[in-house]
């Protein structure tokens, strides 16, 4: 399997990514009654996604550290990303969220999560064994 050196800006993504994660899945679980109070949102999903973002962040935490990391797991994260913000958006739709506070918490989470995808896929093109940032454009 490939791997890469990953690129300063590929670890700062990383890092931020893991640290704005992990601060979401403390809000979810630490906050989760208020939180379920204020924005609507079902109790379970709120301690189901905290739970997962809580692994999320290690795991964000230990890639922004390593010196090798394989490219197939850097694609599942900026493809998860993706996801999420998509899922994020579903939710609004499906749901029928109902208050304004759960529509904006949502958008801007799924708003997040896209700038975060877009950093980390261009970190990753910027790292040692992947293509030039530049070349994209050529």
């Amino acid at each position: 399997m490939k791997t890469i050196h990953p690129s300063g800006m590929l670890k700062a993504a990383l890092l931020c990514d893991a640290i704005a994660s992990g601060a979401l899945a403390l809000l979810h679980l630490l906050l989760n009654r208020p939180l379920t109070a204020w924005l609507g949102l079902d109790s379970g999903l709120l301690l189901y996604t905290g739970l997962f973002l809580l692994a999320y962040a290690n795991l964000l935490l230990v890639l922004a550290y390593t010196d090798r990391i394989y490219i197939w797991l850097l694609r599942v994260i900026v493809g998860g990303n993706v996801a999420w913000a998509g899922g994020c958006v579903l939710l609004m739709l499906v749901d029928g969220v109902r208050l304004p506070m759960a529509a904006a918490f949502l958008g801007l989470h799924a708003l997040g999560v896209l700038v975060f995808a877009g950093w980390e896929y261009l970190g990753m093109r910027a790292s040692s064994g992947m293509r030039p940032v530049s070349a994209l454009h050529a």
